[in-house]
């Protein structure tokens, strides 16, 4: 992906994503981290509000 963005993981985070991707049989650890993300994007773009959105992150622990 020539001129995409770049984002930074922690080396044990990408090691993780790495074994998973590979026993998965995603070509990279790119594709597998981005369908990952894009499944916890639509998650969150099913939202009615950003209450809503605002809710699901304090559900999962990320905002207080």
């Amino acid at each position: 992906m020539f001129g995409s963005p770049k984002i930074k993981l922690d080396k044990d985070v990408f090691e993780r994503a790495k074994k998973v991707a590979d026993i998965a049989g995603y070509a990279t650890v790119e594709e597998f981290v981005s369908h990952v993300v894009e499944r916890e994007l639509q998650n969150f773009e099913d939202a009615k509000s950003d209450e809503d959105i605002k809710k699901k992150l304090q559900g999962l622990g990320y905002i207080s």
